[in-house]
């Protein structure tokens, strides 16, 4: 049978890769369709239901790369911190479904986030629903004033921006079904209860699904105006829901305390990474300046002293021990016995005299004395 696809394409049909943009698939790679007196059409014959059918190609398994959404979750509660706004974590206590207006053959849509192909809730919808919450439903309810200077007016953008809400982990979708009793009815034919039902499948988001929600300011608020929003945002998405066919119980959101806690520990862990990581960078960077203005002698010992075995051994001792090991020899010795006297002489360990009873004993006199030699180009 002859499909409306390229011929390469309807020779072999292709099929859902588990890794893909689930979206791209749902919106342009539907083949249930079939000919059928001159049209293409995907009613439902006999016990085939070819919406259906579509519909569960998502449905088998989650949809979203688990790191692709962790690290667009971290990067945005990260962004939405450094501007001393709001993020907070909120689960899904009932099918959630978004777009359910867009165009498809199915007849119902879905929106789908445009890079990470996963079901998600635009800011301006959140926004919305937070505007209609504080204006209709908040309690104490919040004056025009206040209403209008933090979320905005037609002419005038608010105090505040509301980012698109997004899952942190991969998404479990389900079909699901309405079943309208009144649709084809005419003057002569009203509608009633008698009618048979017509099964609808449409595509949602299960229950129990984890989506991060961000507020942040764009100009200076009080902590006590986003406190304010979070509460409107908090009870809106608990008692008005988000998303389709909330009149009937579907978007409810609660706060997910737990998921926002270990969020916002893995936002510090890893400025705590990075900031290591910056001074390991800085100190090395300084090392190589300072490195490159010594000596070449002067290079060696520090070279010597960074890959010493013994880390328990004194600086001063192992710079004595490679001098007397015939590491350097004639003015490269003398330079040595130069940066040896200097680093003694900061250590307070340079002793040109000895009051001990047993000058032989005095490590540091001793040392000096064997210094002074190698200055005077004697040998050891």
């Amino acid at each position: 049978m002859t499909l409306p696809l390229y011929k390469a394409v309807a020779d072999r049909p292709p099929s859902r890769e588990v890794t893909g943009h689930a979206g791209l698939w749902f919106d342009k790679f539907c083949n249930q369709w079939r000919h059928e007196k001159s049209t293409w059409t995907m009613k439902s014959r006999d016990e085939h239901n070819p919406k259906l059918q579509w519909i569960k190609t998502l449905t088998t398994g989650k949809v979203g790369a688990a790191p692709h959404l962790q690290e667009t979750a971290l990067r945005l509660a990260a962004l939405v911190e450094s501007r001393k706004g709001h993020v907070e974590v909120f689960t899904t206590t009932s099918r959630f479904v978004t777009g359910l207006g867009r165009s498809h053959p199915i007849e119902n849509g879905f929106a789908w986030h445009p890079t990470l192909g996963t079901p998600y809730v635009p800011g301006s919808s959140v926004k919305g629903l937070v505007r209609s919450w504080a204006k209709l439903e908040a309690d104490p309810r919040p004056d025009k004033q206040l209403r209008e200077r933090l979320l905005g007016t037609p002419d005038k953008a608010g105090s505040l921006c509301f980012l698109d809400a997004i899952p942190i982990a991969p998404v479990q979708l389900e079909a699901d079904v309405m079943t309208p009793h009144y649709a084809g009815w005419s003057v002569d034919d009203p509608p009633g209860d008698w009618r048979s039902p017509t099964p609808i499948p449409f595509l949602t988001t299960a229950a129990d699904t984890p989506f991060l929600f961000g507020v942040t300011p764009v100009r200076d608020i009080s902590d006590a105006d986003l406190r304010a929003v979070q509460e409107w945002l908090r009870a809106a998405l608990a008692w008005g829901g988000a998303g389709s066919k909330t009149a009937i119980g579907y978007g409810r959101f609660e706060s997910n305390e737990r998921e926002t806690t270990s969020l916002t520990d893995r936002i510090r862990k890893r400025k705590e990474a990075r900031e290591t990581l910056m001074q390991a960078e800085r100190t090395a960077r300084e090392r190589a300046e300072r490195l490159a203005a010594l000596s070449p002698t002067e290079r060696e010992i520090e070279e010597l002293l960074n890959t010493r075995r013994d880390r328990n051994v004194p600086e001063i001792t192992a710079i004595i021990q490679a001098v007397k090991s015939g590491r350097w020899t004639g003015d490269a010795k003398i330079e040595a016995a130069r940066c040896l006297k200097d680093r003694m002489t900061r250590a307070k360990k340079w002793k040109e005299t000895s009051r001990k009873k047993q000058p032989a004993k005095d490590r540091d006199y001793q040392d000096t004395l064997t210094v002074i030699r190698w200055l005077r180009g004697e040998a050891s």
